[in-house]
């Protein structure tokens, strides 16, 4: 009995197998078709009964994906969303490409030890690279927080803590804990981690939704019927995978090199103190302090908060406890200044406190504090002692690329570049892997160094 095979691509299952005087098709029905199909009248070329060598020539992309995808329990199928993402990263995107080839040093080792211990795809670690761009401060315009973006909710449901001094969404350890056991319940939920990666996105609920619509569980089926974050999600996750693995092969080459320390301990202080003061007491930049306590808020570490340092600073403190409390007390009771002069001003008419605050750049309370005052009511001539901050000229750095900016009430991206010589809204665009222009109050970018 003869078999000739005939390649349709329009079907979804692509082959169909015909039999004389009858077609098995692809749902292995059987159909009588004996006015259709007679092979003993048909003169079949060779070449028409299977699928011509190379007809089909997979692109350099597509052939290093398949060589990931071989490797990975995560479907990292080739299609031209994909493609699209590709060509963004290896292209318009790669500066940030470049920083994440950097910023991988510190983080990526914890990643993989944590999704290590809990079994999970270890191509995860570059979720955080989509979610944050690899910033434990991050923070979205929906309100998500940290390297895995938990919202306020969803971090509390996995036992991550927001307080007035912390927020542990921002903590590189118990946010990455965090996010492997939410990966754990999305998989056991919907069984396939491109959905899962769907879920996380777009939430569980939402996604169940859509598939409960659609009526199946294949993600690129239900892909063209989600909002268009959640649709872009995986071809975002699967390119990001692609370009940090071939990114020597689009010259693509590490930023330079950011913060790294493996030698590091910590320790508990009796007392409030400010990062500034900090720095202070152990010659520790203000920005390696936030570097490794990212989870503190405002700058400001709590009594018997628990500081990370590296261990020979804090040897120094355990050795010198006695004189680092005196030190914090003399801060706290302006018997030491740092980075502030003392200034008394003359009231003069027309003054009151909120205006003398914001022209000093100080608050309202600290000068009824300093000056022991108990109204704000002022009279002309009266004396206030002023501790005004000093402005400190910025420094060039040879081993850090980028400064950070608090972005402020009112700022918009074209105001922040315009005030930023050679800086442009598509630098911060990238550098910060922001998707809109949208931007916090608060939060912290990064700006480059020109």
């Amino acid at each position: 009995m003869l078999f000739v095979v005939f390649y349709l691509p329009f079907l979804a299952n692509g082959i169909v197998f015909f039999q004389k005087d009858t077609i098995i098709n692809s749902n292995h029905s059987l159909t009588k078709v004996d006015s259709i199909v007679k092979l003993d009248s048909i003169n079949v070329q060779e070449e028409d009964i299977a699928i011509k060598k190379n007809s089909y020539k997979l692109s350099k992309e597509e052939k290093k994906l398949r060589i990931l995808n071989n490797n990975s329990t995560i479907s990292l199928d080739y299609n031209q969303d994909v493609q699209n993402f590709i060509d963004y990263y290896t292209g318009p995107n790669r500066r940030l490409i470049s920083r994440m080839l950097s910023l991988k040093e510190v983080y990526f080792s914890l990643f993989e030890a944590k999704l290590d211990k809990y079994n999970l795809p270890l191509e995860l670690k570059y979720l955080s690279i989509v979610e944050s761009a690899l910033n434990p401060r991050a923070k979205s315009r929906s309100g998500a927080v940290g390297l895995w973006q938990f919202m306020y909710l969803t971090g509390q449901q996995y036992g991550l803590n927001v307080t007035s001094y912390f927020d542990e969404r921002q903590d590189p350890y118990k946010s990455t804990e965090a996010a492997c056991s939410y990966f754990l319940d999305l998989y056991e939920q919907f069984g396939d981690w491109n959905l899962v990666l769907a879920a996380y996105n777009g939430g569980p609920g939402y996604l169940q939704r859509v598939i409960n619509e659609v009526g199946t569980y294949d993600f690129w089926k239900i892909q063209p019927h989600l909002r268009k974050e959640t649709r872009e999600y995986v071809p975002r996750f699967i390119a990001v995978n692609y370009a940090m693995n071939f990114a020597q092969d689009y010259n693509i080459s590490s930023d330079s090199v950011y913060l790294r320390f493996t030698d590091l301990d910590t320790i508990s202080i009796s007392l409030q103190l400010d990062t500034k003061t900090l720095s202070e007491l152990t010659c520790i930049d203000v920005q390696t302090i936030n570097h490794l306590n990212p989870l503190i808020k405002n700058n400001v570490f709590p009594v018997n908060a628990v500081i990370t340092l590296p261990r020979h600073a804090i040897d120094d403190l355990s050795i010198n406890m006695k004189t680092a409390c005196n030190f914090i007390n003399a801060v706290e009771n302006k018997e030491i200044l740092i980075d502030e002069t003392r200034v008394v001003y003359n009231v003069k008419k027309g003054d009151y406190l909120g205006k003398i605050a914001e022209k000093h750049g100080v608050r309202v309370f600290e000068i009824k504090k300093w000056n022991n005052l108990s109204t704000t009511n002022l009279n002309i001539g009266d004396k206030l002692v002023l501790y005004v901050p000093v402005e400190k000229k910025e420094t060039n750095n040879s081993e850090n690329s980028t400064n950070e900016y608090v972005v402020k009430q009112g700022d918009t991206l074209w105001d922040i570049a315009n005030n930023h010589k050679g800086v442009s809204i598509t630098i911060i665009k990238q550098l910060n892997n922001l998707s809109d222009n949208n931007l916090i109050p608060g939060t912290k970018i990064l700006l480059p160094r020109i």
